[in-house]
């Protein structure tokens, strides 16, 4: 079993997280000013979303590559990645804590015309779903809002079938974290003294779009690790910058393209990102491979 703990995040209630993320915050929906629902409305966000603020996603969320399989992506939001899957042939389900998100995710579909098997609302402590269900389980930036998080990972381990894959964002302790949240946030404005030493509830109050968020978890790749252990690990990797570096952050400035290179250039982004993607498999445990064996290998 993951042995991944956070005491402090289980004295959170469900219920306090799914009030939370309803209307003005919802995920994706301050991406553009127009009316939700329309067809220019899902392009306008699509391309917000691919183009601007999460530039490695497409590929990173493999959206092409699972065609008639059973993908489920827990916590949909207005449905704009589970569309993607669909757009490739994917058989989707969906589910997310608010009823909300799961009719806009359900109008999207039909003004787009694509089909989905089950859009639901629930959680992911509880997956509604038979055990050996699943091809892909797909989660962006959701379960680390959970009270439970281990029993998260355990219920996707569950529902994916043998050889089936997970694809999860988490939030990371990049530079972002460091710089705004820990030290502006939590030493200059004084909010580490406030909340008398709990960096649990500053995460909480500067994460998220809106602030104050009740419960917003970020991990450190041995905390990562320990979280997916019952999987075979396939890669854990840093991606996004974002604020200053690849977008201007409420339309202020975005720095000269020189600065992203740099990063680029050295690697930075796997030090200082601030998203974990993790890409990991239900299957036993591979032995690692030598280098030796490869190199004398006949193939």
């Amino acid at each position: 079993m993951n042995n991944y703990k956070n005491e402090k995040a289980r004295s959170v209630s469900l219920e306090k997280v799914k009030d939370y993320w309803k209307g003005k915050n919802i995920p994706q929906i301050w991406y553009t000013n127009m009316e939700p629902g329309s067809v220019a409305y899902y392009n306008n966000t699509s391309k917000q979303r691919y183009e601007l603020y999460f530039p490695y996603l497409k590929e990173s969320a493999e959206f092409q590559y699972h065609r008639n399989e059973k993908v489920l992506e827990v916590g949909v939001g207005m449905g704009t990645d589970l569309i993607e899957y669909s757009k490739f042939g994917a058989k989707v389900y969906g589910i997310d804590l608010g009823a909300d998100q799961i009719e806009l995710s359900k109008k999207m579909f039909d003004t787009l015309q694509l089909p989905y098997e089950e859009l639901k609302v629930a959680s992911v402590e509880k997956l509604p779903y038979q055990d050996n269900f699943f091809d892909l389980v797909y989660s962006f930036g959701v379960i680390h809002h959970t009270p439970n998080i281990n029993a998260a990972v355990d219920e996707i381990y569950r529902v994916l079938k043998p050889g089936g894959r997970a694809i999860i964002m988490i939030y990371s302790r990049g530079w972002k974290h460091y710089l705004k949240r820990c030290f502006i946030h939590g030493f200059l404005k004084l909010k580490i003294f406030k909340y008398k030493f709990d960096w649990q509830k500053v995460y909480n109050e500067v994460s998220e779009v809106n602030g104050f968020s009740p419960l917003t978890q970020i991990l450190s790749r041995r905390q990562v690790t320990k979280l997916f252990s019952n999987f075979y690990i396939e890669e854990i990797n840093k991606k996004r910058l974002g604020e200053f570096f690849e977008y201007k952050p409420y339309n202020t400035i975005k720095l000269p393209n020189f600065f992203l290179n740099i990063f680029t250039l050295f690697g930075l982004e796997r030090l200082l990102g601030e998203n974990f993607i993790i890409k990991v498999q239900k299957s036993p445990k591979k032995e690692k491979g030598k280098i030796s064996e490869v190199i004398w290998k006949n193939y």
